[in-house]
């Protein structure tokens, strides 16, 4: 999830070159580990930390453009994740340096990949469609909105809202219904950043089985939200100002599961990050190939690298931080330092984990935070990893709208001049009534299906 900085900062003026180099870098980085992950090349030196090093200096000259607080954020998070390191080495411990250069390069690579998708997942004719009204537009704009956010994020939201709003000013129930059913989808989009950290953290997670369990959490929580709708919001349903989606929309995000699914069966070797990734990249290529031909395919991909890239910012100094945290962390843990209040992973231990990564996202803390600095502690466990995962993928969905420093709700706040703090309460109350319904799909799962 993003925020789109600002280009007329005045390190953009003296420093036109700063974005384009860094896409370049971004680039460079999401090649380089795809490469990796498919081949098994024979080099003096680590191919990973070339890539690590392109992404570092990529978040070095993109720094300008991120958001004060989200600066204040990451230089909290150096700083935690330099002291733990350094109180680890002071104990005996040592530093995983890959961990901090590389850790999260492929998540990062996964993230900049199916960036490309936004060029191609909308048709144009739906961006100039009239736009419907009532309740089957409501509904209808539901579920192209957690399908179209399973493939390209933050974009399909921004998209779709700044459509209804050139039409009619987003209020609270349009925003509230937009946010929760965006965060959704991060229980079981292969292609959401969520995924791509609880992959990189708990590397045995079993995607097919994630999806098959997160998919239904996803379903109830829409039903949630039109249910709600449906008996205190009776009038703005009726009068909802929605989005055309049509089956068509629905046709990158079939490609894409069935090349994520293929690929993982056919190349069991190759990390499933590197598997999504080159997936996203070779279905753009094709589609802007039969769309537009050999010079679309090519000039389209060209431009987004040197305009679209540099706009994934947010997420590559947050996420690059959160592997300083992780080192640090893990180090402290091999000395003993930091003590386990649980003795064991289940589905109890799994609602107890999600309800105390809510509150700390009530306060602020991102989820790739809390997952990058839990999860070296939940992993001495030996937990199943689908539990822990799926409980990750929970706690990302019903935390990000919750918290009023989230990357979503800053946008919206950004955009639309609704308050991040204001959603966030709003948010509170069904993240509670959600977080109800997880405790007892947690124990279904734990009791029937692991």
């Amino acid at each position: 999830m993003h925020i789109t900085s600002i280009q007329t900062s005045d390190s953009t003026i003296h420093f036109p070159w700063r974005r384009p180099v860094a896409g370049i870098l971004i680039l460079i980085m999401t090649l380089v580990t795809i490469a990796t992950g498919l081949f098994d090349f024979e080099f003096d030196f680590n191919l990973s930390w070339v890539a690590g090093t392109c992404g570092w200096l990529a978040a070095f000259l993109l720094f300008p453009d991120t958001p004060k607080i989200l600066r204040i954020q990451v230089g909290v998070i150096i700083f935690t994740g330099i002291s733990l390191g350094i109180y680890a080495v002071f104990l005996g411990g040592k530093i995983q340096f890959d961990t901090i250069v590389s850790g999260n390069t492929g998540l990062l690579s996964m993230i900049a990949a199916v960036g490309f998708l936004r060029l191609v997942a909308i048709p144009d004719s739906s961006q100039k469609e009239a736009l419907p009204i009532g309740t089957i537009a409501y509904i209808q704009t539901l579920l192209g909105l957690n399908i179209s956010s399973s493939v390209i994020n933050i974009s399909a939201p921004i998209l779709i809202a700044d459509r209804i709003h050139s039409v009619r000013p987003l209020q609270r129930f349009t925003a509230q219904s937009m946010i929760r059913v965006f965060c959704a989808a991060s229980n079981w989009s292969p292609f959401f950043g969520a995924m791509a950290v609880v992959l990189t953290y708990i590397g045995d997670a079993q995607l097919c089985w994630i999806i098959v369990a997160g998919f239904p959490f996803t379903l109830l929580c829409l039903l949630v939200v039109f249910t709600e709708a449906r008996f205190r919001y009776r009038s703005e349903v009726e009068q909802f100002v929605g989005y055309p989606m049509h089956l068509q929309s629905l046709m990158i995000p079939m490609l894409l599961v069935i090349a994520v699914v293929s690929g993982s069966w056919l190349l069991p070797s190759v990390p499933i990050l590197v598997v999504i990734s080159l997936s996203a990249l070779l279905i753009t290529c094709i589609v802007l190939l039969f769309r537009g031909g050999l010079r679309e395919s090519i000039l389209l991909p060209g431009r987004y690298v040197v305009e679209g890239l540099p706009r994934i910012v947010n997420e590559l100094t947050l996420f690059l931080a959160a592997a300083l945290i992780a080192a640090g962390m893990s180090a402290l843990i091999q000395q003993g330092m930091v003590p386990n209040p649980f003795t064991s992973f289940d589905a109890s231990t799994a609602s107890m984990l999600l309800g105390f990564m809510l509150l700390l996202a009530a306060i602020g803390v991102h989820p790739v935070i809390l997952i990058s600095s839990l999860s070296p502690l939940m992993l001495t466990l030996e937990p199943d990893p689908n539990l822990l995962a799926i409980t990750y993928l929970m706690a990302w969905n019903l935390g990000t709208g919750s918290s009023p420093l989230s990357g979503t709700n800053l946008v919206f706040q950004g955009r639309y001049n609704i308050s991040s703090w204001k959603i966030a309460m709003w948010n509170w109350p069904y993240a509670l009534l959600m977080y109800g319904f997880a405790v007892l799909w947690l124990q279904v799962l734990d009791r029937n299906f692991l």
